[in-house]
């Protein structure tokens, strides 16, 4: 019963899109038997190259927004607002 309800429904067999989920895997990274894979020395140094432009990149961009006087305001109406809504939940359950 079910079963033609979401044929109706749906217009489209309910196990169908998981076996062909299933039927299509293709190893897509996958390594050839003479070569080696990756160590976790290569991955370690690779991801630590990317988190240091990363927080090179937000250092520049916090730069900048710092040096714009409207933004410098907004941050901080952020940050006083999040302050004051902190003590106000504190008091407010004591």
């Amino acid at each position: 019963m079910k079963f033609f309800k979401s044929l109706k429904k749906y217009r489209a067999i309910p196990l169908a899109t998981g076996c062909f989920s299933l039927a299509g895997v293709i190893p897509a990274f996958a390594a050839d038997a003479g070569t080696g894979s990756a160590s976790l020395t290569s991955l370690l140094s690779v991801f630590t190259q990317i988190a240091a432009w990363m927080w090179s990149e937000i250092g520049l961009l916090l730069t900048w927004i710092l040096n714009q006087p409207i933004l410098l305001m907004a941050m901080s109406l952020f940050f006083i607002g999040a302050i004051v809504s902190f003590f106000i939940r504190v008091f407010h359950s004591v």
